[in-house]
């Protein structure tokens, strides 16, 4: 089932809306342990950088034949090879990785619609204990160029809520992710949670 509101504009202009580096930075990846699985990796944008940066695998998870092939494209062009691409509709079928498997989960743009706590039990599932997930999505203090209505984007209250039961607690402070994200990490069971 497909996430409302996620068309993919042109590759180039998508990647000029995020400061991919400063994300990735955000995501303290000497901390984690892989493999990492990435929910919704459209083009690829943030895998790469993801895989380039850990010692081991990194899943990509997608409902677009057309987004898995064009990422798995890029992948190659840039020579990474420890990436396994998966077409699965993780919303409907979850992504088929054993449970307590993971170090980190990306949830980057995806959490705006009625399937948020699916994509987060899915989430907790597969993750080792003290593993992490980090979300990103769209902010709604400000006008943005893309993005779902305001109304559907998540805010720090909406995920705490379908988090709810799931193991997953807020993991350091939320932040603003310039120009136009805001993210929060959440962490499995006994990690270091914050509030």
């Amino acid at each position: 089932m497909k996430v409302p509101d996620s068309g993919m504009p042109e590759e180039a202009y998508w990647n000029s809306l995020l400061d991919i580096p400063a994300i990735v930075d955000w995501l303290d990846l000497p901390g984690v342990r892989p493999p990492v699985a990435e929910i919704g990796s459209g083009y690829g944008s943030f895998t790469l950088p993801v895989a380039r940066r850990i010692s081991g695998t990194l899943h990509a998870f997608d409902i677009e034949s057309e987004m898995i092939a064009k990422a798995a494209e890029n992948a190659g062009r840039a020579g990474i090879t420890t990436i396994l691409f998966h077409n699965r509709d993780v919303a409907e079928e979850g992504s088929g990785l054993p449970e307590g498997s993971v170090g980190l989960v990306l949830l980057f743009n995806i959490l705006h619609s009625d399937q948020r706590k699916l994509f987060l039990m899915e989430a907790s599932r597969i993750l080792i204990p003290s593993g992490r997930v980090a979300i990103i999505h769209w902010r709604k203090d400000i006008d943005t160029p893309r993005g779902p209505e305001m109304a559907l984007r998540p805010d720090r209250e909406m995920i705490l809520a379908s988090a709810e039961g799931l193991d997953l607690l807020p993991f350091g402070a939320d932040r603003i992710l310039e120009p136009f994200h805001w993210g929060m990490q959440l962490v499995r069971g006994n990690g270091p949670a914050l509030e």
